[in-house]
């Protein structure tokens, strides 16, 4: 029996040897197992294919383990941890079956056999046959099946790492809220500047004073950023005018603290009704809100508002031009008269210099020669104005965008509650928030799950202890594997003072390590863990399944290394 099992497979190892086999056996029937060489061989189904060798093909059917990674005509295969059988005569694929469901595959064997004695007896069978390197209808099925799996997994995927990132920048505002409470903020859109100026009084006589102001150039993302939980009405044209110029952000620090800030401010520009001058000389009356906010036009109005605006631009340039024109003539004017009297005051210079002289006749014909008091002047020109100064009122770029019309832009946006506040806050005032708070970084650097027995967790900590900034959070679990852990304890030292928990069976020390320097998870290495995460991508998901986001929010971790040292 221990021969048969020798002589049951051959092995091959490189694409040479493959064709090799193929060619010096075309007229038997070889059933080649394909297999990627990072999960290698399968052997489930040994013991089926020595029935099939020696009991149903009386020892002629050729099998083979041939490894996809080796041959060029298999290498749609690679990469793959299930196994693909391809049943092949005369060099041409007859029948494939992937997996290692023993009484399907005993099935399709058996059939393939049968057809295989009825040829070689010389019934010609008409069934489709196929290249090594051209895939069978079924392949086709299976590669599709699988891609549609792998982009299903990736938008799953995708939609949790989404998910993940959403609560973690909730929770970091969370966090943020208790220290940012005597701080606010509004940012003026780019039209609606003049706004702040304009309601400096009513900051004032509420005691709210500003303690910072920047002007920036905002993109989408920052924009969406910065209205985050707030209630600021998001459209194509309100989002179109944000980022179209220099938004103005204030911020201000309320005196009395005993009001809550996000409500006094909402309530000063959302609620409370003004008087306010219009353009008009009349009055009008309502909210600051309402006051300053405005409605998207139509194109036409757009376009004919902009050639309004052009033809009074160029009508003052032009005036502009004149007034310039006017006062070049009035000084070449009065540098010609300048030059003429100097010129009369050099004669008579001249004629003084000879009459002391006593040479009379040079006098004389002095006065006889003709005053030149003639001077050229060079008139100044006006410009000749382009063929541009006709545009039409229709004219615009055809790939320019206009939003709808009818849509709500504000004038300007104060946080509605304390959690856009705070993020708000960070996103705009960094360095004043930098006084009240440290925040909790938004994005993680790469990391992975690492997970040792717990006797080990003293070596662990000792190796740790060195690479303190790498580690983002450390527990003590009861597990088997990520996704079924339970917490037992925040740190070594308090699991080492609980000695119930210690009695606990599968408990490990699980830890999130960054890996944007690759030494600590080498040096954890040696300590044989029990689990380490196969890519960043799986430790996000092995990590967030153990350490949610307000993972030891009231513990301090490093506590343990400090002992440590």
């Amino acid at each position: 029996m221990a021969k048969r099992k020798i002589d049951l497979f051959i092995e091959i190892k490189n694409e040479k040897e493959f064709k090799n086999i193929l060619r010096t056996n075309s007229e038997a029937l070889i059933c080649a197992e394909v297999y990627s060489q990072f999960v290698g061989a399968c052997t489930a189904l040994d013991r089926l294919f020595t029935i099939i060798k020696y009991d149903w093909s009386n020892g002629k059917i050729i099998l083979l383990k041939v490894p996809s990674d080796e041959v060029d005509s298999l290498r749609r295969f690679r990469d793959q941890s299930e196994p693909v059988y391809l049943f092949i005569f005369k060099q041409k694929v007859t029948n494939i079956f992937r997996g290692v469901d023993s009484i399907k595959f005993a099935e399709v064997a058996k059939r393939e056999v049968n057809i295989y004695k009825k040829e070689i007896e010389g019934y010609e069978s008409e069934r489709p046959t196929y290249d090594l390197s051209e895939p069978t209808p079924d392949e086709i099925v299976w590669f599709n099946k699988l891609s549609m799996e792998k982009e299903l997994e990736v938008a799953a995927q995708h939609d949790r790492r989404v998910a993940r990132q959403a609560a973690r920048k909730r929770h970091r505002a969370e966090l943020m809220v208790p220290h940012l409470e005597r701080i606010n903020f509004v940012l003026f859109w780019p039209h609606c500047k003049h706004a702040h100026p304009e309601l400096y009084e009513q900051w004032d006589l509420n005691g709210i004073i500003m303690i910072g102001r920047e002007e920036l150039n905002l993109t989408k993302e920052k924009a969406e950023d910065i209205l985050y939980e707030g209630d600021a009405p998001i459209n194509e044209a309100s989002m179109q005018m944000l980022v179209s110029g220099t938004a103005l952000a204030i911020c201000f620090r309320l005196l009395d603290t005993d009001k809550h800030f996000v409500s006094l401010v909402r309530k000063i520009l959302y609620e409370d009704i003004q008087q306010y001058d219009d353009d008009s000389s009349a009055k009008s009356f309502g909210t600051a809100f309402d006051h300053y906010k405005s409605y998207s036009q139509t194109k036409e109005k757009i376009l004919l508002k902009r050639h309004e605006e052009k033809v009074t631009r160029k009508a003052e340039e032009k005036e502009k031009k004149s007034r310039r024109l006017s006062e070049m003539k009035r000084l070449a004017l009065q540098a010609l008269q300048e030059a003429i009297e100097a010129k009369r005051a050099k004669r008579e210079q001249r004629k003084l210099k000879l009459l002391k002289a006593g040479d009379l006749t040079a006098l004389q014909n002095l006065k006889e020669q003709p005053s030149d008091d003639e001077l050229s002047f060079a008139q100044p020109q006006q410009p000749q104005e382009s063929s541009s100064d006709t545009d039409s009122p229709s004219e615009s770029n055809e790939e320019e965008y206009f939003p709808p019309p009818g849509l709500v832009i504000p004038g300007f946006y104060a946080p509605p509650n304390d959690i856009a506040k705070a993020n708000g806050l960070a996103v705009l005032f960094p360095k004043i928030v930098v006084e009240y708070v440290t925040p909790e970084p938004e994005f993680l650097p790469p990391h992975v799950l690492v997970m040792l027995e717990a006797w080990k967790r003293h070596k662990a900590l000792k190796v740790l202890s060195k690479y303190e900034n790498a580690v983002i959070h450390v527990g003590i679990f009861e597990a088997t594997t990520p996704y079924d852990g339970v917490h037992i304890a925040y740190s070594v030292m308090e699991f080492d003072a609980d000695n119930t928990s210690q009695k606990t069976e599968n408990v490990k020390i699980a830890i999130m390590l960054s890996i944007e320097n690759d030494v600590p998870l080498l040096e954890l290495m040696d300590l044989n863990p029990v689990h380490v995460s196969r890519d960043p991508v799986a430790g996000e998901e092995e990590c967030s399944a153990m350490f949610p986001v307000d993972y030891a929010d009231m513990k301090i971790d490093l506590k343990d290394f400090q002992l440590n040292k």
